[in-house]
């Protein structure tokens, strides 16, 4: 049994050898899962074990449970049996305690793979909302199930966005643009079986939306999660109660769309949508080819730019717009 005092653990310096920053690492993240979760309830959380009996990793996940504000934090791996206490957790930057959903903001029960989890957790800009969603994640056979509100989800697709944006490293790039299709597709096709509750390990939950299928279509996968990111970067936070910018799949192209919110109560409620541009991918050759809209809505292959295998090359002539005919 470790106990440990979190406050013992705070402000490591940047000598702290590697198995004692391994060791606050997993501290910080059973803290932010068992306040991420409900008081009282002990759960098994999507944490992997770190242990490494006999130089094999433990395959085991950590059960946590936070009993009281007061009370220390129990932790426990069900196949190695490591457990310990956490104690002076609370009002840490770990602390990740939560507001209850409110009707207006319900509450889905995602399936996602224990990879895009993994992905989820290593994001660094997570506001606390969007930190409490990915640590409250709890396992289901051999899949981790993500609890989040709709506001949350959209928060949550934003980030994962930016962070792709902004990585350079192309491994850690290709496992955020898999978490991005797998969250879009989660906004796209919501479940709808009743919102399960978290029990303790060897029991399976129920009402648990089925796997995930991916969309039948030519296109390489990894282009359309590219695609989808760019169009959730391209508005920023504060403006995206008017207008979002959205991509639709079809069978070989992809069509980038602006939608607006209704600017007056005459329009109706729905909001109105506009095609920007269309990206057709030719299989043969494995290229893409942009193409531009006319005010008839019909689309015309856009000729300063040739056909090219790098989507982010027409994704940066869109973005740049030189002859002002995509954005106006």
């Amino acid at each position: 049994m470790r106990v440990t005092d979190l406050r013992h653990f705070l402000g490591l310096p940047d000598e702290v050898p590697g198995p004692a920053r391994r060791l606050a690492e997993q501290l910080y993240d059973l803290v932010r899962a068992a306040t991420a979760g409900d008081t009282g309830v002990a759960w098994v959380s999507a944490l992997p074990c770190r242990r490494r009996p006999g130089n094999r990793r433990c395959t085991g996940r950590m059960l946590v449970l936070r009993a009281d504000t007061e009370e220390p934090i129990t932790w426990e791996c069900g196949t190695c049996g490591d457990a310990g206490h956490i104690s002076d957790w609370a009002d840490s930057p770990f602390d990740l305690r939560r507001r209850p959903p409110t009707e207006n903001n319900p509450v889905h029960h995602l399936r996602i793979p224990d990879e895009v989890a993994t992905t989820l957790r290593g994001i660094t800009v997570l506001d606390t909302d969007c930190e409490r969603v990915v640590f409250r994640a709890y396992l289901d056979g051999d899949d981790i199930i993500l609890r989040v509100g709709d506001d949350d989800l959209e928060e949550l697709i934003g980030y994962v966005a930016a962070d792709a944006n902004h990585e350079p490293n192309r491994r850690r790039r290709q496992r955020l643009d898999a978490a991005f299709t797998v969250l879009t597709e989660a906004v796209e096709n919501p479940p709808t079986s009743p919102s399960p509750v978290p029990v303790l390990s060897g029991e399976r939950t129920g009402g648990i939306p089925p796997r995930p299928k991916s969309a039948a279509t030519g296109l390489p996968e990894l282009d359309i999660a590219r695609v989808r990111r760019w169009c959730a970067a391209r508005v920023p936070e504060h403006a995206r109660h008017e207008v979002h910018v959205e991509c639709e799949v079809a069978a070989r192209h992809l069509t980038i769309v602006e939608r607006r919110a209704p600017w007056c109560e005459d329009v109706g409620p729905e909001w109105t949508s506009l095609p920007i541009a269309r990206l057709h991918y030719t299989k043969a050759t494995k290229t893409w080819s942009l193409y531009w809209r006319d005010r008839n809505l019909r689309f015309h292959a856009y000729e300063p730019l040739a056909a090219s295998p790098h989507l982010d090359t027409l994704l940066s002539e869109l973005e740049r717009d030189p002859t002002c005919t995509f954005w106006g």
